[in-house]
């Protein structure tokens, strides 16, 4: 290694960094007396359930051992069964299926044969019974189903129009629904008695990205919004249904609000939480306030997220996080003040060396702020090689916290630098709506200025950066190939779509609602200026100025970002001579779910950057793991020490 990585201590192994955590998705019943959370079985995430006083008993439920239960765990009021999603091949049809606790006797719930299902609620007033919307009937439509867990039966509550969101109040009856409008705004309408529809609320276009209708009282009286209009940071409002008068309850002035602690009895907010460099809670109710101070001197310098609370809010599940330790799920009891440790999220960090993750703020070009965060190797690294990592969404964020990601590449001697880009969410409206029409633009320029603020603070050597994106992130690795190849060594596109047009054409059924809203961002395809204008943010049009190394990686079960997006990139790039390894995984979707995909995943991303950055590597033999990975180009440039008669294909 050179530079900056010389001084890098021993790596994480591959298994380590991208293994499954040991317990994750943990969830409290409603009567407090249970815990059900997800556990590693021969590298595959089954359901264990435990008594909250004693997790050590805990009992598997599942036996799953091709693909793992999805992280949607939910219990019924009851407490009898547990809920819980299966997703074959990685193409996004997730099925619901209970179980029961003191039997294991299982029973699907929702529709299969490609049918895609979500968890909608469920009622203390019907404790075996919960909502889930399902397109079984019309595959661009979620109709609204209710459920018994116990018996799996179910009946059609309603056969969804065309509506985006359905919202059901604490008696599992329908109140009120949301409709994308074609110039990207969302129209709220309530039913009334009589079936009919009528507006409630309007949220305009520029709003839609960050404001949210959050939850119904248990009274049926009041409506909270996580709000926009009116204003840049999303506050917390309640709304009367009857008079239509709106009261603000919660308000943040550098961060939206995203997150709120509801009382499990009155469904009436206790607190709130933003995200801008750091988490802040804001209390909203003056009798929670001894339990919060309780819950955030017991985190120390951890950030604090309540998983659950019971009924009663007697006890509280909370999970502390940091950035170079294991998490700690507590039970707290808010009677008493106590709080129990019941364990940690990873056991298999004991001994390992985390680095901490160092929070800043990158100013933009334009002088917009980016919040970011940046691992070092160790304390006194400098002027080595840097890793970009770029967010999907791209209306999504990056935050503090424990990464994967950024562990594994800083112990093998990269600086790793995530920035939150113009679109980024959790900032503002100003701050989403900034990206309107800039993908390709502004917003890779933002990633360009993050680059240049580590070379000038003296973090990175400008000949030695990659950037590693994943979807939207991939699609800005491909147009920072082809637009700024000198700023980089090489590129690693994850799921990045690279020609617009396509990519908007082949969007499923159930986005539908979503197309409208990327149309208005965007441009509209069906327009002669609005094919023109994708057509040129289109990387698959730009490969004639791409010149450095790149990494493809596609999931050839995904529906989001189908394998015509990066088969064509890496044919047209192999064609003119331009070093491109092609990775694809033919179990999984948009996201690599199997722990065997990711730590092929894994191999390939550290052995392409040991090619090309000169930091450390572990070894891999593609014959070692019974991955569903297959290298169909390059394979020497990411497995340089691959044995003959490996599965790799060029």
């Amino acid at each position: 290694m050179r530079g900056g990585a010389a001084a890098t201590p021993g790596i994480i192994p591959r298994s380590v960094a991208f293994g499954d955590a040991d317990r994750s998705a943990v969830t409290l019943s409603h009567d407090g007396r249970r815990l059900a959370w997800l556990e590693a079985w021969n590298g595959v995430l089954n359901l264990s359930v435990a008594p909250a006083e004693d997790p050590r008993t805990a009992v598997r439920l599942t036996h799953e051992t091709a693909r793992s239960i999805m992280p949607v765990l939910v219990w019924a009021r009851s407490g009898r069964h547990v809920v819980f999603f299966r997703d074959e091949e990685g193409a996004e049809n997730y099925r619901a299926f209970s179980i029961e606790v003191e039997t294991g006797t299982e029973r699907p719930l929702t529709p299969g044969g490609g049918a895609r299902s979500l968890f909608w609620g469920s009622s203390r007033r019907a404790p075996s019974e919960m909502l889930f919307g399902c397109n079984a009937r019309d595959r661009g439509a979620m109709d609204l189903l209710r459920v018994d867990v116990q018996t799996g039966k179910s009946r059609l509550v309603f056969e969804n129009d065309g509506f985006s969101r359905l919202h059901a109040d604490a008696g599992l009856a329908l109140r009120f629904g949301e409709r994308v409008l074609e110039d990207g705004a969302i129209e709220i309408l309530e039913v009334g008695t009589d079936g009919r529809w009528r507006p409630f609320l309007h949220v305009p276009a520029s709003d839609a990205l960050s404001t949210r209708f959050d939850r119904i009282s248990e009274d049926g009286r009041s409506v909270f919004l996580l709000d926009t209009r009116g204003r840049d940071k999303a506050a917390l409002v309640e709304i009367d249904i009857a008079t239509r008068s709106a009261r603000l309850l919660a308000a943040d002035p550098e961060a939206d609000l995203t997150q709120v602690l509801y009382h499990p009895d009155t469904g009436r907010p206790l607190a709130a939480v933003a995200v801008a460099l750091r988490q802040r809670w804001h209390l909203v109710d003056p009798g929670f306030g001894i339990a919060l101070a309780k819950l955030q001197a017991d985190a120390g310098d951890a950030e604090i997220a309540v998983e659950d609370v019971a009924d009663g809010l007697d006890r509280l599940l909370v999970f502390a996080e940091r950035s170079d330790a294991p998490g700690e799920y507590r039970l707290h009891d808010r009677r008493s003040g106590m709080a129990r440790p019941l364990f940690r999220d990873r056991d298999d960090l004991d001994g390992v060396t985390l680095r901490p993750m160092h929070s800043v703020t990158i100013a933009a070009r334009d002088a917009l702020h980016m919040a970011s965060y940046l691992t070092l190797p160790h304390p006194e690294f400098r002027g080595g090689p840097l890793v970009l990592c770029v967010h999907g969404g791209p209306y999504d964020r990056d935050r503090w916290g424990y990464s994967a990601m950024h562990q594994f590449l800083a112990s093998r001697g990269y600086a790793v630098l995530s920035a939150n880009f113009r679109g980024s969410t959790g900032f503002g409206k100003s701050m989403v709506n900034a990206a309107d029409r800039e993908w390709g633009g502004q917003m890779q320029d933002d990633l360009i200025d993050a680059v240049s603020w580590a070379v000038s603070e003296g973090y990175a050597d400008p000949a030695r950066i990659a950037l590693l994106g994943t979807s939207y992130g991939g699609y800005a690795a491909l147009m920072a190939a082809a637009g700024t190849p000198e700023r980089f060594a090489c590129f690693i596109d994850v799921f990045g779509p690279s020609d617009l047009l396509t990519f908007m054409a082949s969007i499923p059924p159930y986005w539908r609602t979503w197309f409208a809203t990327i149309r208005a961002r965007l441009a509209d395809p069906a327009t002669a200026e609005g094919a023109a204008w994708l057509a040129e943010r289109s990387p698959i049009n730009h490969v004639g100025r791409m010149t450095k190394p790149l990494l493809v990686v596609q999931g050839l079960q995904d529906v989001r970002v189908t394998r015509g997006e990066s088969e064509r990139i890496v044919q047209a790039l192999r064609l003119r001579g331009v070093p491109v390894t092609f990775v694809v995984f033919e179990d999984e979707g948009h996201f690599i779910v199997r722990q065997v995909n990711r730590l092929a995943f894994a191999a390939a991303v550290e052995g392409f950057l040991a090619t090309h950055l000169g930091g450390a590597c572990e070894p891999y033999d593609l014959n070692d793991a019974p991955s569903g990975m297959r290298v169909e180009a390059g394979a020497e440039l990411a497995f340089p020490a691959l044995r003959v008669g490996s599965p790799a294909r060029d």
